[in-house]
């Protein structure tokens, strides 16, 4: 059994755990650059859930707009989440929606490692997923939607262990 985590935003990306909680894989939100304009590749998305049929549960970060956010970067993100609602519904995926406080309280409990959320992500996965590849290609700082879907993703898998014992 495989558990997925998945952060819907044009950043984020698709994680994936095995069994014992060990980082399998990870993929950034397939896009296409369309004129000026970055927009999701829906096909490379249903491509990357058709990987493996074997998910024990998929767990995507909720989408929400955030105080300040622009009104075209709030739909982009909605868009992403309903396009990756979409695909596992047609592939009859189970999905766990979870709000970022509640992961990020959850996987961050305890811990004393940075100051705001996105460097707290990174330096988190780094410590629990120690081959995870943050930085991709020509990038030299690492990529916070990677981070973040994996810890969904070990987000999915506690919840899911602690389910098993009750």
């Amino acid at each position: 059994m495989m558990y997925v985590g998945i952060d819907p935003g044009l950043s984020g990306a698709l994680a994936v755990l095995g069994e014992e909680g060990q980082l399998i894989a990870v993929w950034d939100t397939p896009t296409v650059k369309t004129g000026k304009k970055t927009v999701y590749d829906v096909a490379e998305m249903a491509k990357i859930l058709s990987w493996e049929r074997d998910w024990a549960t998929v767990t995507m970060e909720q989408a929400q707009g955030m105080p300040g956010q622009g009104i075209t970067s709030t739909f982009r993100i909605g868009e992403g989440f309903g396009i990756w609602r979409g695909i596992l519904a047609a592939f009859k995926m189970p999905l766990l929606t979870v709000r970022p406080s509640v992961w990020q309280r959850a996987m961050f409990k305890g811990v004393a490692i940075g100051n705001g959320t996105k460097e707290k992500s990174v330096t988190l996965a780094m410590q629990l997923f120690p081959g995870i590849d943050l930085t991709p290609g020509r990038c030299r700082t690492p990529k916070d939607g990677r981070s973040d879907a994996a810890l969904i993703a070990r987000y999915g898998w506690m919840i899911s262990k602690r389910n098993a014992c009750e």
